[in-house]
């Protein structure tokens, strides 16, 4: 797919995560307090749930349904009960504008 635009970098509020969809493709857009951009698949390793749905507390997204974390920048697991990472993707910022790879 290449490198596909994921949002205005204004519609992230640093701190915050956000589910985007790209071409089916569910991530967790995590944009930290520094404003640094991340991205990784939005489906939990551990059971199928939506980290986008749990708490950003520094690096590390927490799943709302059994506590397990990853590190945003990397994917790896950082807490149990996980044991496989999720996958991450390089975000780029040009502009106002912030783009994923594919």
């Amino acid at each position: 797919m290449g490198k596909c635009r994921l949002a205005g970098v204004g519609d992230l509020k640093p701190g915050s995560l956000k589910r985007i969809e790209i071409e089916g493709t569910p991530l967790c857009v995590a944009r930290l307090d520094s404003g640094e951009l991340y991205a990784i698949s939005d489906i939990c390793s551990h059971e199928e749930i939506e980290l986008s749905d749990g708490d950003l507390q520094g690096y590390e997204v927490e799943c709302p349904a059994h506590g397990s974390r990853f590190d945003v920048r990397t994917g790896d697991v950082s807490g149990l009960p996980a044991e496989d990472p999720v996958k991450a993707y390089a975000v780029t910022v040009d502009g106002e504008d912030a783009y994923v790879e594919m």
